[in-house]
C-alpha cells in the first residue's frame, strides 16, 4: 500500500523520510510525467510519496556570506524574478517549460530529476552551487557538479531531503546562456551551453563553461578552463581551434527522439566558438 504524506514543516518531512523510502514531490512537473498512467487512473507510484510544496520554511531566497540560498520549494517563477538570484540562472529559467509550469516547478526538483536535458543543472554546475541535504542524522553539502551521477541518478540518501541550493558569489564581466530546442518556447533542450568570463588589460582572468544535453551529466572541465586563464585575447584567438578541439572531447552526445549525436556535437562546438568570439570581440 502506497502511503501519501503532505508535510507542512521541515521536521515533519525529515521524520517521514526517516521511516519511509519515498518519492519527494514539490511541483511534480517531471514526476507526474514519469509516473503517468492511462487516462482516468492514478499515477503509477510504486512506493510512498512525500509532498513538500507546502513547507514554507523551504521557500526562502536570501543571501549571506556563503552566497545566495534558494530554498527547495521556491518556484522557478519566483527565482526568475528575484534580483538576488544569479543572472545566468534567471536567463536559463526564462526558457524552462512554459510560464504556467514555472509557477510550480522548482530548482531542487530539476536537479533531483537528473535529466541530461535539464537546463538549470548546467547553471548549477557552472556556478559551483552546492546542494544542501538534510536528514534526522544531520546536514550534508554536495557540489552540484557531483550531485548528478547519471540519468535519473543522484547522490541522495533515502532519508535525505534537498532543502536548498547555495550559489557562491562570482564576479565576472561577460556571460552567455544559449539553448537549442525544436522551437523557441516550451522546448526540451537538444543542446545547451552556459559560460562566463572576465578580461582585464587584454588578458583572460576568469573563464568557465558548461555544456548540457550532450552527456549524461553536465559537461565541464576546470582543468581545460585553467588553460585559458592567463591568455591574452590575441593568444586566445590564435589558439581557438586547439582549445575548441580540447573541449570537444569532454562531451559525448547520443542519438534520441529529439536529435542525433552528430548534430549535437556540431551545434555544441558552434556555440562554444561563438562564446570565444564574444570574448575576443567584445572584451577589447
Amino acid at each position: 500500500m502506497v502511503e501519501k504524506k503532505i508535510a507542512y514543516t521541515k521536521k515533519e518531512a525529515l521524520d517521514f523520510l526517516a521511516n519511509h523510502d519515498a518519492y519527494i514531490v514539490a511541483g511534480g512537473s517531471d514526476m507526474m510525467v514519469i509516473k503517468k498512467n492511462v487516462a482516468g487512473y492514478a499515477p503509477l507510484f510504486d512506493k510512498d510519496v512525500l509532498y513538500v510544496s507546502h513547507i514554507k520554511e523551504l521557500a526562502n531566497i536570501y543571501e549571506d556570506k556563503d552566497g545566495v540560498h534558494i530554498g527547495a520549494t521556491a518556484t522557478m517563477h519566483e527565482i526568475e524574478h528575484h534580483k538576488l538570484c544569479p543572472s545566468l540562472l534567471r536567463k536559463a529559467i526564462s526558457e524552462v517549460a512554459s510560464t504556467n509550469i514555472r509557477h510550480f516547478c522548482t530548482l531542487a526538483g530539476n536537479i533531483a530529476n537528473a535529466s541530461p536535458a535539464g537546463d538549470t543543472i548546467v547553471i548549477d554546475a557552472l556556478l559551483d552551487a552546492k546542494v544542501k541535504l538534510e536528514s534526522v542524522d544531520g546536514v550534508r553539502l554536495v557540489d552540484a557538479k557531483d550531485f548528478v551521477l547519471g540519468v535519473r541518478k543522484i547522490d541522495r540518501h533515502p532519508n535525505e531531503l534537498i532543502t536548498e541550493l547555495i550559489f557562491p558569489k562570482i564576479e565576472y564581466t561577460g556571460e552567455l546562456w544559449f539553448k537549442v530546442g525544436s522551437r523557441r518556447a516550451d522546448s526540451i533542450s537538444k543542446v545547451s551551453f552556459a559560460g562566463y568570463y572576465e578580461v582585464k588589460k587584454n588578458v583572460v582572468t576568469k573563464f568557465a563553461c558548461c555544456f548540457g544535453a550532450v552527456s549524461i551529466r553536465p559537461a565541464r572541465s576546470k582543468e581545460l578552463e585553467a588553460k585559458v586563464v592567463g591568455l591574452s585575447l590575441e593568444e586566445l584567438k590564435a589558439k581557438q581551434p586547439e582549445i575548441a578541439g580540447d573541449f570537444a572531447q569532454i562531451i559525448a552526445p547520443i542519438d534520441d527522439q529529439r536529435s542525433n549525436k552528430e548534430y549535437r556535437q556540431t551545434v555544441a562546438m558552434n556555440i562554444f566558438n561563438k562564446f570565444i568570439d564574444d570574448i575576443v570581440g567584445g572584451a577589447k
